[in-house]
C-alpha cells in the first residue's frame, strides 16, 4: 500500500507500507478515492502550523468508499464516505453544546496525527459520513471543504438581496460565493488575482473585483476568506453600519482596526472555525441540487505519483481545488 509522507517540513514522499489489519470494533477500513489538497496540507509541508507534528501522514479531505466494517459499526460495505477529518472529545462544554469544532482536546488529522493521504485508511465509524451514492465524486469531494463555508456562512444573516462581499478567491473563498449566491444574495467577489476573479465569475451573476476597485462601495456582510492582514483591515472598510464581517481566513499577524467603528455603527465580528456534523449534513445537502453550481472550483484531478506536480500547482495560487486521484 502507498501513502504520502512527510518526514519533515518541506520533505515529501511517496512510500509503500505494510497492508493495514482488519478493523475491529467500531472501525472501518475505507479505500480512498480522491484527497483535496487544502490551504492547511500546504502550511504543514511548509512546516508554518506551530502546533503540527513530524514525521507525519498529510491530507485531511478524503472520498473514499467501504471496504470492511468492525463488529459493532453500523455502516456498510461499499458506501461511499468522506472523512470527519477533526477528532472531538464530547464531554467538554464545547461538545456538550453541539460545538465540537472548538472542543479543547480536538485533533485535526494531517497536522497532529496521521492524516489520510493513503490508498487505505481505517478510522471509527463515528467520524466517516456516508454520501449519496448518486452524488458524483466530482462533487463528494467537496464535502469537506463546503463544510467549512457553510459553517461561515451562518455566521451571518444572508438572504434575498443581502449585499455580501467575499475577499480571497482561493477555494474557500469561492464555496462562499457559490453558496451566497444560491442563497439569494447580491456578491461581490475580491481577489488580487485575475485568474481567480474569473472563476468567481463564472459562479453565477457575481461583480468580480480587485481590491483597489472596491472603494467607495460598502456591504451587509464582508467574509474575510484571505487570511492575510490587508483583507482583515479592508474588511472594516467595507461593512456597512450594522453589519457583520466573517472571519474565515486564518491569520497571526496583528490587524489594526478602530473600536468606536464597531461600537458607533454596530458592527458585529464572528470567527468561523472548520465545522460540525450538522454542517456536513447541510453541505452534502446541498451539493445534491443538481443546479447548484461549483464544477469550476475544482481544477485539476492530478493522480498520486505525481504528488509532487499536485503540490506545485497547490502552491502556484493560479489554481482552485487540487485534488489527488488514488489508484483503483
Amino acid at each position: 500500500m502507498q501513502e504520502l509522507f512527510l518526514s519533515e517540513p518541506n520533505k515529501l514522499s511517496l512510500r509503500e507500507v505494510a497492508t493495514l489489519p482488519v478493523p475491529i470494533d467500531n472501525e472501518i477500513k475505507v479505500k480512498v478515492i480522491y484527497g483535496g489538497i487544502c490551504g492547511s496540507d500546504l502550511r504543514v509541508y511548509r512546516g508554518s502550523i506551530a502546533y503540527a507534528s513530524y514525521p507525519i501522514r498529510p491530507g485531511h479531505e478524503v472520498l473514499g468508499v467501504v471496504t470492511e466494517v468492525g463488529k459493532d459499526s453500523s455502516l456498510v460495505v461499499g458506501t461511499n464516505v468522506v472523512i470527519f477529518p477533526n477528532t472531538f472529545c464530547g464531554k467538554c462544554e464545547h461538545c456538550l453544546q453541539g460545538k465540537t469544532n472548538i472542543c479543547k482536546e480536538k485533533k485535526p488529522l494531517g497536522v497532529a496525527v496521521d492524516g489520510v493521504f493513503a490508498e487505505e485508511v481505517i478510522i471509527a465509524s463515528k467520524y466517516a459520513v456516508p454520501v449519496p451514492a448518486d452524488m458524483p465524486n466530482e462533487r463528494a469531494i467537496l464535502v469537506e471543504p463546503f463544510a467549512v463555508t457553510v459553517h461561515a456562512l451562518k455566521r451571518a444573516y444572508i438572504t434575498t438581496g443581502t449585499t455580501v462581499a467575499i475577499i480571497g478567491s482561493g477555494t474557500e473563498g469561492l464555496l462562499a460565493v457559490a453558496l451566497a449566491t444560491k442563497l439569494g444574495a447580491k456578491v461581490t467577489a475580491i481577489d488580487i488575482n485575475p485568474k481567480k476573479l474569473e472563476l468567481a465569475k463564472k459562479l453565477g451573476d457575481v461583480q468580480a473585483l480587485t481590491p483597489e476597485n472596491v472603494a467607495g462601495q460598502t456591504f451587509d456582510v464582508v467574509v474575510e476568506a484571505a487570511g492575510v492582514k490587508q483583507s482583515f483591515e479592508q474588511a472594516f472598510q467595507l461593512v456597512k453600519p450594522g453589519g457583520t464581517i466573517v472571519a474565515l481566513g486564518i491569520s497571526s499577524e496583528q490587524v489594526a482596526f478602530s473600536p468606536i467603528q464597531v461600537v458607533r455603527s454596530e458592527i458585529s465580528i464572528n470567527g468561523s472555525i472548520i465545522y460540525t456534523l450538522k454542517d456536513f449534513a447541510d453541505a452534502i445537502a446541498h451539493l445534491s441540487d443538481p443546479t447548484f453550481y461549483v464544477e469550476p472550483i475544482t481544477s485539476k484531478f492530478i493522480p498520486l505519483k505525481q504528488y509532487q506536480e499536485a503540490f506545485e500547482d497547490a502552491f502556484s495560487g493560479n489554481y482552485a481545488k487540487i485534488v489527488l486521484e488514488f489508484p483503483e
